[in-house]
């Protein structure tokens, strides 16, 4: 047998026995944590105090926290009466809500958010973006 084969060989052999790194964060989120964006899990997860185990990277995510300790955040989903009282009885306040652009911006608590998550009217929860002026410096 040819040298490069033999060693196509030898490769093929060994690579069942050798284990798999462990799996990574994003691999172990559940079916609600997936639909949350990165940023604002990190900071569910350094309020929680798993900042570390989850590998959370260092510094400011841009993640709009208030001093109650709510996220300004844009829920992708219908905004059915249903799901804003969903949001108000997580303790949230609901700021806006789009009919045609599916969505609902609010402030929730952050460890509320995976519980709103859940919910299979919602599609995704990302950081709210915020509102910006047209001024120009010169």
């Amino acid at each position: 047998m040819p040298l490069p084969h033999l060693l196509i060989a030898l490769l093929v052999a060994i690579a069942p026995a050798t284990q798999s790194p462990p799996a990574g964060e994003k691999e172990r989120r559940t079916a609600a944590q997936q639909k949350i964006n990165s940023q604002i899990l990190y900071e569910i997860y350094r309020l929680r105090g798993e900042a570390e185990r989850n590998a959370v990277p260092p510094g400011p995510t841009g993640v709009k926290i208030d001093a109650r300790g709510r996220a300004l955040v844009d829920i992708r989903a219908d905004p059915t009466p249903a799901l804003q009282n969903s949001i108000r009885h997580a303790g949230g306040v609901v700021l806006s809500t789009s009919v045609r652009g599916r969505s609902i911006i609010a402030r929730v608590p952050l460890l509320k958010l995976e519980t709103l998550a859940a919910d299979p009217a919602v599609r995704f929860i990302e950081p709210a973006a915020e509102a910006t002026t047209g001024r120009s410096f010169h």
